[in-house]
């Protein structure tokens, strides 16, 4: 009975440290994700958060509101539960989660594949949203990237609902980023980094195309363009040929979509 009670204190102790492992590397990779997003303007004092999932538990930290963007530390982020309720005790903890925070917690409890996740505030991200529009697929790069246009989400009535209804549009499309009205955009990834690089690409593609439609109508691709583009974006590439050897090919990294559809069975509340 002693040595069965010794091995479950030091799983819980081990468990505990694991966990306090990660939430020091994800609070290292949320900080650097937000300082690069504010030196690319797609977060400023107008807007804009980037949360990280807690790898092996229902946790995530995210930027904290109320603090200029320039200060934002591993330390004063903020570490939730996916109510976006505050874990007390916790460095950052007598701080405010950013306003995002309980939105951020529904689509992680919604999705187990989604590890990071960027609002956007980018101006021209941003204008799409106040217009109330989603973005064409107008580029051979969007078609690409994202195999589609970046869908409008409709506001839903709580942050729970507007969780579920974001979590549903990102699972059902190719596209890991939507437009919410009169917010921005809403970007995932299966990590951090991964959502910080989709935030970055939407505010390219969206500032692109806005200007073009400055100028004109500007034309979506047709459907079968895009699949064409989509998959040759996907497809697999030869290796350079070793000393005469045949050619090996080596698959490209799926995109974060793709790692997705396969969780739209994914736990919920």
């Amino acid at each position: 009975m002693t040595h069965g009670r010794d091995a479950e204190l030091r799983e819980r102790y081990v468990s505990g440290v694991r966990t306090e492992v990660a939430i020091a590397r994800t609070r290292s990779d949320v900080a650097a994700a937000h300082a690069e997003l504010v030196s690319a303007g797609a977060i400023h004092a107008a807007g804009g958060a980037v949360s990280g999932r807690i790898p092996g538990a229902d946790l995530f930290v995210v930027t904290p509101a109320g603090i200029r963007v320039q200060d934002v530390a591993p330390e004063n982020l903020v570490l939730c539960d996916l109510d976006g309720a505050v874990i007390a005790g916790t460095p950052g903890s007598k701080g405010r989660p950013h306003g995002q925070a309980r939105l951020h917690g529904h689509v992680y409890a919604f999705s187990s594949a989604i590890g990071g996740i960027v609002s956007s505030a980018a101006p021209y991200t941003s204008a799409w949203a106040a217009r109330g529009e989603s973005i064409p697929c107008a580029l051979a790069t969007i078609a690409e990237e994202f195999g589609g246009p970046v869908p409008l989400v409709p506001e839903a009535g709580s942050d729970e609902d507007a969780g579920r209804a974001l979590t549903d549009a990102l699972l059902g499309g190719r596209a890991p980023v939507a437009i919410l009205p009169a917010r921005g955009a809403i970007a995932v990834g299966s990590n951090v980094d991964d959502a910080a690089r989709v935030a970055s690409f939407t505010e390219e593609v969206a500032r692109i195309v806005h200007l073009a439609r400055d100028h004109g109508a500007v034309l979506a691709l047709p459907q079968d363009q895009i699949e064409r583009l989509y998959e040759s974006h996907r497809a697999p590439t030869p290796e350079p040929a070793d000393r005469g050897a045949p050619a090996t090919h080596s698959h490209t990294s799926r995109s974060t979509t793709e790692e997705r559809s396969k969780t739209k069975t994914s736990t919920s509340r």
